[in-house]
């Protein structure tokens, strides 16, 4: 058996997995394992940045109220205030690794997004993920008690006496290795890709949900799956987020008619909260019969979007769209996960020995909507906390190991590859029609039949070599099911949840919910 010993288990390498990493070396020798290269991850795409009330005029209390607002009565109130009072020391903590936000009058510049009440968006002008991981991946390869495994995937966690020991891996070029760890980390990112649009990478396959179902850890809250309203509605570049620090310092959306839409649905217009925003833009688009909505900047300082976007205007150049000059067609797409693996305000899972950090995890903090910019922090927070709580595991001298820890063999194999991208091509088809921004009872009803048939398909395929693809639609397929276990058992609208035959009155104001 090719087994390899580690205090300390990373399955991930976004901020949340490295974030761990770093603080749990303190205590132990650490070992990460990441499917992609170690910068591959849903961090590296944020654009927007990391909400902190650092602020002279801001505070945690305001902070909170924002969060908790946002999160529509369902979050965790605890999980919240521990988020926001560590927020300050977090961006130290970044700060301190070496990481570059950008400047105001020598302090930090400090953003606004939706829902937010106050400018406290710390960033890196549209790029602050990129910046953030380069920061963090540079202090990992820097540690000499942490070792990293790219191109790997896990295949199963190790289960012995009601407590998860460590897992499995097929690692690129070497084949099935087995990791034992006191304790484990799954830190593996979102679900995106169940889902037609997306602005996930390709990465996101709900690894973590699935490998954490498979042992009997909770997973709770996956219906609210968050839309972000703004992306690129363009052949030639299919789901590129604009950033909400757009609307932040003055965008706004038109419909084709040129109209100012959001007045009719929200007073706090183009920043109420993104369920809000993102339904409003679905019900323009039906309304009107068009492709798309339109994010109007042309009547900002030209030198400002290209100061504090550069991203976002050279990409959009190069496709011939002057935004100091032409409205932005921007569509909603699938973009951050609020569910998922149910954790305590350490990173504890239901399942001794196992933590969960990062949109893979269910920490209560965003509830039913995750307010802008707090998913980084969160990342950071609750990866720290777990890496604080990790070394009171068992020591690993006292972990016993054999086959029977985990389910499977050292066999890895997967189905072919053109008939895994046919079943995942259906599976975020009947996603984006049924399980999405707007949904119905008998559309979640026909998904839910449609999911299973995929399953029973996926099965019947003849064995074929491991591959990523395959084993990563496997991963979808099971995620799939409690998204829409989830939104069919949630007999009311609430957050990102919308069933319009629960709608009873439909009215136009702050607080209608806008229909298709």
């Amino acid at each position: 058996m090719n087994l390899e010993d580690f205090d300390f288990l990373v399955i991930g390498s976004g901020l949340a997995g490295l974030s761990f990493a770093l603080r749990a070396a303190q205590f132990g020798t650490v070992c990460v394992l990441t499917k992609g290269d170690v910068s591959d991850s849903n961090t590296s795409w944020a654009q927007g940045g990391i909400a902190a009330a650092v602020g002279e005029a801001d505070s945690w209390e305001m902070h909170e109220r924002d969060t908790l607002i946002a999160g529509a009565g369902l979050c965790d109130e605890e999980a919240v205030r521990f988020l926001v009072q560590n927020a300050p020391r977090a961006i130290e903590w970044l700060i301190g690794l070496g990481a570059n936000f950008d400047q105001n009058d020598g302090g930090l510049a400090l953003g606004r997004e939706g829902g937010h009440s106050m400018n406290r968006i710390v960033h890196h002008q549209d790029r602050t993920g990129w910046e953030v991981e380069r920061a963090v991946v540079a202090a990992v390869r820097a540690n000499s008690r942490i070792q990293v495994y790219q191109h790997t995937f896990v295949t199963a966690l190790a289960k012995r006496e009601g407590r998860c020991v460590g897992a499995t891996a097929f690692v690129s070029d070497v084949g099935v290795r087995h990791f034992r760890a006191r304790a484990t980390l799954l830190a593996t990112g979102g679900c995106g890709r169940m889902y037609q649009h997306t602005t996930n990478p390709t990465v996101a396959t709900a690894d973590g949900i699935a490998l954490a179902d498979a042992i009997g850890a909770e997973i709770r809250h996956m219906e609210f799956m968050q839309f972000h309203p703004t992306t690129l509605f363009h052949p030639q570049m299919r789901s590129f987020l604009i950033t909400e620090a757009v609307r932040g310092v003055g965008g706004t959306l038109r419909n084709h008619l040129g109209r100012r839409f959001m007045y009719d649905y929200d007073d706090r217009l183009e920043l109420a909260p993104r369920d809000i925003v993102a339904r409003a833009i679905e019900t323009e688009i039906a309304k009107h019969g068009t492709w798309c909505v339109y994010l109007d900047v042309t009547h900002l300082s030209p030198h400002l979007i290209k100061e504090e976007f550069p991203t976002i205007y050279n990409r959009l150049r190069s496709i011939g769209l002057e935004i100091e000059k032409e409205w932005i067609p921007v569509v909603p797409a699938q973009h951050y996960s609020c569910g998922g693996v149910v954790t305590d305000l350490d990173g504890q899972t239901t399942l001794s020995g196992l933590y969960a950090a990062g949109e893979v995890a269910c920490t209560g903090v965003h509830g039913a909507n995750r307010l802008a910019s707090n998913s980084l922090l969160e990342a950071m927070v609750f990866a720290t906390a777990a890496a604080d709580a990790a070394p009171r595991e068992p020591a690993l001298k006292s972990i016993a190991w054999d086959r029977s820890c985990w389910s499977g063999d050292d066999d890895v194999v997967g189905i072919p590859e053109a008939e895994s991208i046919r079943i995942r091509r259906a599976l975020q088809r009947t996603m984006m029609q049924n399980a999405a921004i707007v949904r119905s009872s008998a559309g979640l009803s026909e998904c839910k039949e449609t999911v299973t048939s995929l399953e029973r398909d996926y099965e019947s395929q003849p064995v074929a070599p491991f591959s990523q693809h395959s084993l990563g639609t496997a991963n979808l397929l099971q995620a799939a099911h409690h998204v829409i276990d989830g939104a069919i058992s949630r007999q009311e609208n609430i957050g990102l949840h919308f069933n319009r035959d629960l709608i009873k009155e439909p009215l136009l104001n702050s607080e209608a919910v806008p229909l298709p």
